[in-house]
């Protein structure tokens, strides 16, 4: 196949296969990305307080980045990370899921 350029939104119900190169707007489903220079996810959305899915990764529910201000209090799979907008002291600006709840990391200043 040749390639195509196209200048408006396109749609594949059975993907795509290639490469793309240029900046991609939108959702994007693959089984792997990769990418050079910057990858942006929810630059356009604020984060909320108790927090956000930022990035998702991997089949397990919820698992993935979080992000957003005061302390999490979004639901999350064991092992997620959340990054607080806000903190202001060593234990207050990461914090990982546990089984069943967000414990605060302390970082060294």
């Amino acid at each position: 196949m040749a390639n195509t350029t196209f200048s408006g939104p396109v749609i594949s119900d059975n993907g795509f296969v290639g490469t793309l190169t240029g900046n991609v707007t939108g959702n994007v489903t693959a089984t792997t990305v990769s990418a050079t220079g910057n990858v942006t996810a929810d630059s356009g959305t604020a984060p909320t307080a108790g927090g956000m899915l930022s990035f998702a990764m991997s089949s397990t529910a919820n698992l993935g980045i979080y992000v957003g201000s005061g302390a999490p209090s979004i639901s999350a799979a064991q092992g997620s990370l959340y990054l607080r907008t806000d903190g202001t002291t060593t234990n207050d600006r990461i914090y990982v899921r546990g089984s069943s709840t967000w414990i605060a990391i302390t970082t060294a200043s």
